[in-house]
């Protein structure tokens, strides 16, 4: 029994390394942490440190049953994630909407923005009669702005720059939809969207895309993996937070 529970931290300890590894990358965000940390709680709690048995009985039930509450919602809302990661678009034509994130220094699009535009591409290209809304501003990071670099690179892959919409004003997944569902009414588009993202981010945009009178299906791509298992860790914080910020506003 003993072995079994050694082995068990040490699976813990492992994977608690993993979701630590994009530090070596500078990269440090809260949906590498706080896996991280719990996996090194559980592992404590498998290897029974004498401290850890010093604790009065109570509080480990009670941090125990905390923590099974915390692990069944955060299951629970990655399951919703993938479900709607996994709602692809059907045969009709939709507007096809591309979320922006970082473009490198020299005006490209990142490895995270590109397959993002390579999601759209490929739609574009099966459905010519379909639109496009760039959507992204630019920070002071940036050289151009998010829009503008999906909109050249779409553009120099062979796909009409007269089919492509320029959102070059948001800073947020929320201005990204809101801004975009104006410009969809604004040119008479076709409110059912097709958003080009990763596979985490469609279950969050899709409720913006909704609040905004559009109907949200997905071009998901996967994320790099050293980097996908945090990025989906943190965006079910990101999911959680805006539900319950919905609710405290009894919206």
């Amino acid at each position: 029994m003993k072995a079994v529970r050694y082995a068990g931290a040490a699976v813990c300890l492992a994977l608690a390394a993993y979701f630590m590894a994009p530090l070596v990358m500078g990269i440090l965000h809260i949906g590498m942490v706080y896996p991280a940390a719990l996996l090194a709680l559980a592992a404590a709690m498998l290897l029974r440190p004498r401290w850890f048995r010093r604790l009065p009985r109570w509080l480990r039930r009670t941090g125990g049953a905390l923590l099974g509450a915390g692990l069944a919602l955060l299951a629970a809302v990655l399951v919703m994630m993938a479900v709607q990661a996994g709602n692809r678009p059907g045969p009709e034509d939709c507007t096809v909407v591309v979320l922006g994130c970082q473009v490198s220094a020299n005006g490209e699009p990142t490895v995270m923005l590109r397959d993002r535009i390579d999601a759209a591409y490929d739609y574009l290209t099966a459905h010519p009669e379909s639109r496009c809304v760039a959507s992204g501003g630019q920070n002071d990071n940036e050289p151009i702005s998010e829009a503008a670099c999906i909109r050249n690179t779409l553009a120099a892959r062979g796909i009409d720059p007269d089919r492509i919409l320029l959102e070059d004003r948001s800073r947020s997944t929320e201005e990204n939809l809101r801004f975009t569902a104006e410009i969809i009414r604004q040119q008479g588009l076709n409110p059912r969207v097709a958003i080009a993202s990763d596979n985490f981010h469609q279950l969050r945009a899709s409720v913006w895309a909704r609040r905004c009178g559009l109907e949200a299906e997905s071009l998901g791509c996967a994320s790099w993996w050293p980097l996908g298992p945090g990025y989906w860790a943190r965006e079910a914080v990101a999911v959680v937070v805006l539900e319950v910020g919905s609710l405290l506003q009894g919206g």
